[in-house]
């Protein structure tokens, strides 16, 4: 049972818009407009967002506040077999986590080396990171590690440790720094870009629809399948944050003003990203590969961002970098809270569980230091962070949206709620038919990929940190379901 509360509705909704918020806002959503069609993918985007990501989202924090825990208690509230499903949700995420503070680590270490980026010539800045910092290698073979990143890792948990320790007063006050700051910058640099020249054609291309794009399945796919990561759904954040909410909140607006924050974050970051690029000649660059923009296409930007040789680069480039930091760091400590939050109170207290935590991770997540790290990197976030949660997503949308279920959610979000409330009918057409098609399509359709291409990758490398990692996370959900009944 958790004893924990934010202190406001206020605290809640900025500690949720810092979940969602993410580096997919600020570096994959730009992308996935460029690749397709700019405002055809916002119009599906948008859509996808009503139609399935709010109903979904309004579920999760619900679910927490009806059941008073995380998504292991939430899912044997609604059904005893499924807390399993919960329990690997929540494992899930904090290897999620880990995945995050790696980046986080690459992000810091980026923004501490501006000085020598921004003194490259451009086609060199792009390169620095991987060449110059990280040194790695395609293969991914280790040969040495980054002290620098090395010393970022560090850093990174050591500020996650606090945040976690804290419980949901020091997340929600956190969140006001990790969200509030990196929108600051990002406007900043969207204003930037908007002087630029060319700055009408990069807006006509983020915002002018190509319709015929709408005609290929591909961009549904995507556009949809971004609603689940960018709300970060089905990784048993928002349950657990539910449990944490003042009794008397309005589960339907809140959900709405998380979804539409999410929604507005990832337009001025294509904003930031199309004028920029466009001012800096680098139009051709863009594409729908977080890691690239993050650590190749933007320091070539920003290297030229006032002119070449001018100081303000690389001032602006530790600035935004350390913006996109906070940003990791956020998600990251999200993230853990999935699971630090059914673990406290019922295993351990809380802070011994983040110490815990936390030093594993930093031990688990060294390898993103060494020159293997881009590599392990790929191969982590494409199970862990896509398809493993397609497959938690779809579980979740089978047990939501049964109909006994819906009956239990639906009274729960609208308690307290004056006007606009959740249909019933609207909610079931959503979670029991179009979330599961949709999740069941994006599955079988990534799958054939893999069967067909597989990931690239050497064999070895995508069976321990792919393969092993997606097993790992099923069987842990069932240990934890057992070591649960045990104790109760």
């Amino acid at each position: 049972m958790a004893k924990e509360t934010f202190a406001s509705r206020r605290g809640f909704i900025m500690a949720s818009v810092g979940a969602a918020v993410g580096l997919g806002n600020a570096m994959r959503f730009p992308g996935l407009c460029a690749k397709y069609g700019g405002g055809a993918f916002l119009i599906i985007y948008v859509l996808a967002l009503a139609v399935l990501g709010v109903p979904l989202l309004n579920a999760e924090i619900a679910a927490g506040r009806k059941f008073k825990g995380g998504a292991p208690v939430c899912f044997r509230g609604l059904s005893k077999k499924s807390e399993a499903v919960g329990w690997a949700a929540c494992v899930n995420s904090a290897i999620t986590a880990v995945v995050y503070a790696g980046l986080a680590a690459w992000i810091l270490s980026e923004a501490l080396s501006m000085g020598s980026v921004c003194a490259l010539p451009r086609e060199k800045a792009g390169e620095y990171f991987f060449s110059e910092i990280l040194k790695s290698g395609s293969d991914g073979v280790i040969r040495g590690i980054s002290p620098l990143v090395l010393l970022s890792s560090a850093a990174v948990w050591a500020v996650m440790l606090f945040c976690l320790s804290g419980g949901a007063k020091r997340l929600s006050a956190a969140a006001k720094f990790t969200v509030i700051i990196p929108m600051i910058f990002l406007v900043a640099l969207a204003a930037r870009g908007l002087f630029y020249d060319n700055s009408a054609a990069a807006l006509s291309a983020l915002f002018m629809p190509d319709f015929s794009a709408l005609s290929s399945p591909e961009i549904w796919i995507n556009a949809l399948g971004q609603v689940f990561f960018s709300l970060s759904l089905a990784v048993g954040i928002m349950p657990a944050y539910g449990s944490y909410l003042p009794e008397k909140t309005n589960v339907f607006t809140s959900s709405v003003i998380i979804a539409s924050a999410d929604a507005v974050v990832s337009i001025i970051a294509s904003v930031a990203l199309f004028t920029t690029l466009y001012g800096c000649g680098l139009q051709s660059s863009v594409g729908d590969s977080g890691m690239i923009t993050a650590f190749s296409v933007y320091p070539s930007a920003i290297s030229s961002l006032f002119g070449r040789g001018s100081p303000l680069n690389a001032a602006a480039g530790t600035a935004f970098y350390l913006s996109l930091a906070m940003m990791a760091v956020q998600s990251g400590v999200s993230m853990l809270e999935a699971l630090a939050s059914p673990l406290a109170g019922k295993f351990a207290s809380r802070k011994k569980i983040a110490a815990v935590m936390c030093a594993a991770g930093f031990a688990a997540g060294a390898v993103y230091c060494t020159t293997a790290g881009d590599v392990v990197m790929e191969i982590s976030d494409i199970f862990v962070n896509f398809y493993n949660v397609i497959l938690l997503a779809l579980a979740e949308c089978l047990l939501f949206g049964r109909r006994k279920n819906a009956r239990v959610l639906v009274p729960e979000i609208n308690r307290y709620t004056k006007r606009a409330k959740m249909p019933p009918a609207f909610f079931g057409i959503s979670i029991g038919v179009f979330c599961p098609v949709i999740l069941a399509t994006l599955g079988a359709s990534e799958i054939f990929k893999l069967a067909l291409g597989g990931t690239g990758y050497p064999p070895w490398a995508e069976t321990a940190f792919g393969w092993g990692l997606s097993a790992a996370v099923l069987a842990a959900g069932f240990l934890f379901r057992r070591a649960s009944d045990r104790i109760r």
